[in-house]
């Protein structure tokens, strides 16, 4: 059976369709699985190694127009005939692959936006008590399961996913270059693309202190793109420690998966690293105000993740920007020492 899964992006989202492919190859092991992903994110899709391949989706070539980059995208995903295309995106441009598709038999969402229904033949209405992104993926997987007569397995597996030796080298360059080797590793995403999922610079410091007062030699390395380098900085000299290493904007995707592979724990906002982390079994310790972790927090078994919860009364108020215009809201109403404790739980 071939199959094809439609999910261009982003980061968490692909990473919360790992689960239901994983499922799909439990019911199916001998399933062909190719996948669409923005050409971006194609090198996170292909560490779910069960895969046959994966189609590069052009996206900037959409926004510019650029007919070569276009041409080639469509020849290859009308190149082969598919017993099924599962949409997992739910978007315009989704529904319209879906659709050019060689296939009599297309999954999607039946809420899913701006007309891609009109795609499927079979549009899956979701039960309202699955709130978590990854739980509705896998809902989606399970009905195209059930549609074909085949149970899914009685224990959902968990994807494995596998690093390039390439990221592995790199990571480990890094982490002996900055003297972070050995045990315990803390990993830090202290920023995020949202204003008001970022938590103040103060949360984190004081967290970082009472982990290592409780933990002696634990070594800290703060992640984080260029643009948010600034802020890492200001943990870094709120918190006084030895052996705190700032590395946000020093690493590319793949170098960055790789050492948060090998760290005990990430305490992080609501963020891209933080599904990373997440889907390769690393516990986290997530800070949630400004959206709901019901939704789109760390996923795993119970217990591997902690969430922190902001006691901001407009919490969650999913708005890029604090709708009480207080940059340190959430933190606020956060306790340090309930994150400290979460992190001591996980990373001794």
């Amino acid at each position: 059976m071939k199959l094809l899964v439609v999910k261009p992006s982003s980061l968490g989202d692909i990473l919360h369709t790992f689960p239901a492919i994983a499922e799909i190859h439990a019911a199916l092991p001998e399933a062909e699985v190719s996948w669409v992903a923005n050409v971006s994110l194609a090198p996170i899709v292909r560490l779910y190694s069960p895969l046959a391949r994966v189609i590069p989706f052009p996206r900037e070539a959409l926004r510019t127009f650029s007919i070569g980059p276009l041409r080639t995208f469509l020849h290859e995903l009308r190149q082969d005939e598919y017993d099924a295309v599962l949409d997992f995106q739910g978007l315009l441009r989704s529904g319209v692959m879906t659709w050019l598709v060689h296939t009599k038999v297309r999954f999607g969402f039946a809420n899913a936006r701006e007309g891609a229904p009109f795609a499927y033949n079979h549009a899956v209405r979701l039960p309202q008590e699955l709130h978590h992104a990854a739980d509705k993926n896998r809902y989606l997987a399970r009905e195209f399961l059930h549609s074909l007569g085949v149970a899914p397995a009685s224990e959902p597996p968990e994807p494995t996913l596998v690093l390039p030796a390439e990221w592995e080298a790199k990571a480990e360059a890094v982490l002996t270059e900055h003297g972070l080797t050995g045990r315990p590793l803390l990993a830090v995403g202290c920023a995020s693309r949202w204003e008001s999922k970022s938590w103040a610079p103060e949360f984190f410091a004081e967290a970082l202190r009472l982990v290592c007062q409780q933990c002696p030699g634990t070594r800290i390395w703060l992640l984080g793109s260029q643009e948010e380098r600034t802020r890492a900085q200001e943990v870094c000299a709120c918190a006084k420690l030895e052996g705190i290493v700032n590395l946000a904007g020093k690493t590319d995707l793949g170098t960055l998966a790789a050492m948060l592979a090998r760290s005990q724990v990430l305490f992080t906002n609501d963020s891209g690293p933080m599904h990373i982390a997440a889907a390769l079994k690393v516990p986290c310790v997530a800070n949630f105000g400004a959206t709901d972790p019901e939704k789109t927090g760390p996923y795993g078994p119970s217990g591997r993740h902690y969430v922190v919860r902001s006691h901001c009364p407009k919490a969650p108020c999913f708005r890029r920007e604090c709708p009480m215009h207080d940059r340190l809201a959430c933190s606020r109403q956060a306790s340090a020492e309930e994150a400290a404790q979460a992190i001591l739980e996980r990373i001794i």
